[in-house]
């Protein structure tokens, strides 16, 4: 496979670290038998950042020509001709601006060559140190890569996994340094003789000797979703549908989602074949699935996904707060773009958003209960407007109480989603589910902390809602995360509840 080399050194370390840390990188490909494509390095802690990029035969990588220095054996070359170092701005091991910090420049150059490539990569550092300071950067560097359709893989061969190395390597995420040298040869052991880590995927179970053995009931539900995705061609949702109409329960005894049915479809597992901490251990168990079955599912799935996402999608202002007042799952935001001919042989456009029970989106287990944006918010607009004056005429000291509430909600809900996110990332290090779960418990995060940054103490309530429409997204929504708790929702009414 072809392979990318990234790392990070600090200002002031030895003059042969980099080429030492070079030399590695060629080392590991030559073991693995990869194909060596382009090396990428930042400096930390200067004022200027060392390019670095070689292709596999020794040449210059066939980079964009963006004018910088690209570093080769030592000297600076580009394109034969001498170029200073660029300058690279505040690139120290911090991430304080959280979660929009400036990006380190070689990082995201590395980023731009992987798309302008149309090619997929083996990213690989030396250990998940080079990724980022904490647990929280790193999973959010190793996001950005996998979102090109790379992988990432560490040089250390007791945790070459990029998420077990990073709860292993830094203190932030809670793991103690003595506990993980405790599980590193286990873990590796294990993965060399394909024993399963964590907890076995729906259609297996751990037999006698650690490995996968198939459970037969659960392996017809595999079969089944496979071939509803292939020879039928229905979508996630009514796969789900389709099983949670006819009583089949996930493992837990829960009804299937887009999520469950998805992850079914992506895991390789099912053909016989373990993949866990880089290695990949053909007919290391039995299959459940043909090869060309799950080719097959791949390839539907990638001629589904658009080649490129050129619409961001706004968020909707009362997410996390409207359920739904008939199942008591979440009301979702919901975008649909339509396209239509009319009479005059134009095209027109439309784009309309709601919020629609998830429970119906999600696992087919409730009606199509669905509200308009506008209608929604407006209506709970109104409301928390005659909450505010009925307070106000009562006790106008309960903006006082109300504040305080507000900040205690808030702190309360950056905690939460602090311990969700490292729970989520330890259970996708243990191989329970994939990096997308992280992402969304990473995205709530930067929610509460959003909210929790946005709120202003010295709010006027009622001139807040005179003046709404001229606040920003953040500003509204911590405002009425600080007077509602939450809106149940019905086809005919929507209640505001304090």
């Amino acid at each position: 496979m072809r392979a990318i080399g990234y790392y990070r050194t600090t200002n002031g370390e030895e003059e042969d670290h980099a080429e030492r840390l070079r030399k590695r990188f060629k080392d590991y490909c030559e073991r693995y038998l990869h194909q060596q494509a382009a090396i990428f390095s930042d400096e930390i802690g200067s004022n200027e950042t060392v390019k670095f990029a070689e292709g596999g035969d020794g040449l210059n990588a066939d980079l964009p020509d963006t004018g910088e220095g690209v570093h080769v054996n030592g000297s600076i070359h580009a394109n034969g001709n001498s170029h200073a170092p660029v300058n690279a701005h505040d690139n120290a091991y911090t991430n304080g601006n959280r979660p929009h910090a400036k990006p380190f420049p070689e990082f995201s150059r590395m980023l731009d060559y992987i798309i302008s490539s149309g090619n997929t990569y083996l990213v690989v550092v030396p250990d998940t140190m080079h990724l980022g300071a904490d647990v929280e950067e790193v999973v959010r560097s190793i996001i950005e890569i996998e979102a090109t359709g790379c992988k990432v893989i560490c040089e250390d061969e007791d945790l070459p996994d990029p998420l077990q190395n990073a709860l292993a390597s830094l203190s932030s995420a809670g793991v103690s340094k003595t506990r993980s040298e405790r599980i590193k040869d286990s873990m590796r052991n294990r993965a060399l003789h394909g024993k399963v880590l964590g907890k076995p995927p729906f259609g297996y179970r751990n037999s006698g000797d650690g490995t996968l053995e198939v459970v037969e009931e659960e392996a017809v539900t595999v079969r089944r979703i496979f071939d509803k995705y292939i020879d039928e061609g229905l979508g996630l949702r009514l796969i789900a549908q389709h099983l949670n109409e006819r009583g089949i329960k996930t493992r837990r005894g829960g009804n299937w989602n887009m999520v469950t049915i998805r992850d079914i479809l992506k895991n390789p597992t099912y053909t016989g074949t373990y993949y866990r901490f880089g290695l990949r251990l053909p007919r290391s168990h039995e299959a459940i699935i043909s090869s060309k079955t799950y080719r097959q599912a791949q390839d539907q799935t990638k001629a589904k996904r658009p080649s490129t996402r050129t619409v961001n999608t706004e968020p909707f202002l009362l997410s996390g707060l409207a359920e739904c007042g008939y199942c008591g799952n979440k009301m979702m935001g919901v975008t649909r773009r339509q396209s239509w001919k009319r009479r005059d042989g134009r095209s027109s456009r439309g784009i309309y958003r709601y919020y629609q029970c998830q429970g119906r989106n999600n696992q087919s287990i409730c009606g199509y209960h669905t509200w308009r944006v506008g209608v929604l918010e407006s209506t709970v607009l109104e409301q928390v407007r005659g909450i505010l004056d009925d307070a106000h005429a009562v006790d106008t000291q309960s903006a006082d109480l109300n504040r305080a509430r507000l900040q205690t909600m808030l702190d309360k809900r950056v905690k939460n989603a602090e311990r969700r996110f490292l729970v989520g990332l330890k259970g996708a290090a243990r191989g329970e589910f994939g990096l997308g779960a992280v992402h969304t418990y990473l995205k709530q995060l930067d929610n509460a902390r959003t909210n929790a940054a946005s709120w202003n103490r010295d709010w006027d309530d009622r001139e807040t809602i005179d003046k709404w429409d001229t606040l920003t997204f953040e500003v509204q929504q911590a405002f009425l995360y600080m007077h509602i708790s939450k809106i149940v929702v019905r086809d005919d009414s929507a209640e505001v509840i304090t």
